[in-house]
């Protein structure tokens, strides 16, 4: 009984704080570990921010003089209006 009352009060006063003290550690390298994995990836996106303001088209239609097809008179919308005099 006595071996069993040792063994704990070692466990206590040596082991487990020596497991809390390596487990805070590593629990800490991951942290900052994800940390900088963060920050990496903000600026990445901050530098691929555009700016306001600014257009930047990524698709450009082929247009009717460059394929050699004439535009079609029912190509796009026409709106009728009438111009209102006050």
């Amino acid at each position: 009984m006595l071996k069993v009352l040792a063994f704990g009060l070692v466990f206590y006063y040596v082991i487990w704080p020596l497991v809390r003290f390596l487990f805070k550690g590593f629990i800490i390298t991951q942290v900052h570990r994800k940390m900088s994995e963060q920050d990496i990836r903000s600026k990445q996106a901050a530098s691929q921010a555009r700016r306001e303001g600014s257009i930047d088209v990524d698709y450009v239609p082929p247009t009717g003089k460059k394929s050699g097809k004439k535009p079609k008179a029912d190509d796009g919308d026409y709106v009728p209006y009438e111009e209102v005099k006050d």
